[in-house]
């Protein structure tokens, strides 16, 4: 009989554990970057931001990569993308310092810094594998090889309008 309540109880601890930690799932943000790097610089610059303050505030964070936005992580002909070099200025790294409570040597220095450093921080990013063809990045659906960062997971449109309709948040840059 005892070891029967002690299987019983074995259960009810692992159903009460399974229930609650499906319970404590966070709430998603999807962020879908459009607006490519040479289009309009705020657009990818604030939405970096964006995702560093969503995943502070307890967020998961999906980050979708779309339309002309792709050609900004395309390895140009140093081996490196637009946004790898490109500088934070110093007055908003301070800003982001003082906002999130971190020592301003641990902001990131360049953007290359900063997606490194935001999938550090939880944060998911897929890449549109149609756009990256039609844009002629890669030959074919797939391949990332053209792309400087290993970090993109590449999707289909499918996949896209899934994540945006089951999300709990949606932003456009």
């Amino acid at each position: 009989m005892k070891k029967i309540q002690m299987c019983l109880l074995v259960l009810f601890l692992l159903w009460t554990s399974l229930s609650s930690s499906s319970q404590e799932q966070k709430e998603v943000y999807v962020v879908h970057i459009k607006t490519s790097l040479s289009k309009d610089d705020a657009q990818i610059c604030v939405a970096y931001n964006f995702i560093q303050a969503a995943l502070k505030t307890g967020y998961a964070v999906s980050v979708i990569i779309d339309a002309s936005a792709v050609n900004t992580y395309k390895r140009g002909w140093r081996g490196r993308d637009k946004l790898e070099k490109y500088k934070l200025p110093e007055r908003l790294r301070q800003e982001l310092a003082r906002e999130f409570d971190i020592p301003i040597d641990k902001v990131p220095k360049t953007y290359g810094e900063y997606l490194s450093y935001l999938v550090g921080q939880g944060a998911k990013f897929y890449i549109n594998g149609a756009m990256l063809v039609v844009s002629g990045i890669s030959k074919k659906y797939g391949d990332i090889s053209s792309l400087s960062s290993e970090a993109f997971e590449v999707i289909d449109l499918k996949e896209i309008v899934k994540m945006i309709s089951s999300s709990d948040h949606y932003v456009v840059y």
